[in-house]
């Protein structure tokens, strides 16, 4: 059966990793779970298929997203993390339209391409577990949409399965640079995790058609 998978985030961090991933498989037609997904399809401001800024898209039919097929997979990645969030108003609401309405905007849009057996993964964060001193609004944008995936769980089961993944420190272009010592110090695994990883507790989530509702933790340990 030959599946669709949409993607934000797509040109940077964990959404371009999964994107090249879901796009390398079906472009090389490989056996394996992930050559279901022959339809692959990135969106950011910055494309790579379709140019849509989420976090000002209407709850309407945008054109663009119209024209998509019917959606087996959605993966939400957009995100942005800016650090001087509590100094600037308007780069606050910024986070919060990008994060949490963002994945709003993209589930009412194509909640109506779901049938039964469709997916939805939204890529939360663990600071939306915990208290975030230098990044409060990012942190609650995350918990948002940890408490968002539970409740379209309930609302959408059994039809659509709603869930999201909270990963710990992964090298994405959300912090500049390498991450420093007393930040690495902090993550029992001792390292920052490649985004690519990822890929496997996606096509897990998919797979594992009785979970729905749940938010997985991928941090290294940090939250033990």
């Amino acid at each position: 059966m030959s599946r669709t998978v949409v993607i934000t985030g797509a040109s940077s961090g964990i959404g371009e990793a999964l994107y090249n991933a879901f796009k390398h498989a079906s472009d090389s037609r490989k056996s394996s779970t992930i050559s279901e997904f022959q339809h692959v399809y990135g969106i950011s401001r910055n494309g790579p298929d379709l140019f849509v800024d989420v976090s000002t898209l209407k709850p309407v039919d945008d054109p663009q997203l119209d024209l998509l097929p019917p959606v087996d997979l959605l993966i939400n990645c957009a995100g942005i993390m800016p650090f001087d969030e509590m100094d600037r108003y308007e780069t606050a609401r910024k986070v919060f339209d990008t994060n949490f309405w963002g994945t709003v905007n993209m589930i009412t849009n194509l909640k109506g391409k779901m049938n039964g057996g469709s997916c939805i993964i939204n890529i939360a964060s663990i600071s939306g577990m915990k208290a975030e001193a230098e990044l409060p609004i990012y942190a609650a944008s995350k918990a948002a949409v940890i408490s968002l995936t539970k409740s379209l769980a309930l609302r959408y089961a059994p039809a659509i399965r709603v869930n999201c993944i909270s990963p710990g420190f992964y090298n994405t272009n959300l912090v500049e640079g390498d991450l420093p010592d007393d930040m690495i110090n902090t993550i029992p695994m001792g390292y920052e995790e490649s985004p690519e990883t990822l890929l496997w507790a996606v096509l897990m989530i998919w797979q594992t058609k009785y979970m729905t509702g749940s938010n997985l933790v991928i941090d290294g340990g940090v939250l033990c």
